[in-house]
């Protein structure tokens, strides 16, 4: 079976991770209907887990989790897989917490509540779609 280059699902799979499962459901499926491949979990763990079983397109992360947060796995992402592009998205965006994520290799911020139209554009540019 041969493949397009146009055609190739591995370079449009992002890992959300997300400690609450709505919202990590919810951006799954609407990334899924606007023609995405996404997978889901819930923490830095298991993301470690699944960036090792697949090429990813990039990653989508919740700052604020248990045990672990979205900077241990950005930095971990940095020293693993440098190339993997990060979007965050966070509830708690005070002006110290964007200054930890400017100093990171995060490609983008994005604040919680956030609309769908903002997400799909950044997740977009940071694909460099």
């Amino acid at each position: 079976m041969t493949t397009s280059p146009d055609s190739s699902n591995a370079e449009k799979n992002i890992l959300i991770v997300d400690d609450e499962a709505r919202i990590g459901r919810f951006v799954s499926m609407y990334l899924d209907r606007v023609g995405y491949n996404t997978s889901t979990c819930q923490s830095v763990d298991e993301a470690r887990k699944l960036l090792q079983s697949k090429k990813w397109s990039l990653v989508l992360t919740d700052l604020v989790m248990p045990r672990e947060t979205g900077f241990d796995l950005l930095q971990w992402i940095s020293e693993n897989h440098p190339d993997i592009p990060v979007v965050v998205l966070t509830a708690h965006s005070s002006p110290m917490v964007v200054e930890q994520v400017n100093q990171t290799q995060a490609a983008a911020i994005i604040n919680k509540p956030f609309s769908l139209g903002e997400l799909y554009k950044t997740i977009s540019l940071a694909m460099g779609e």
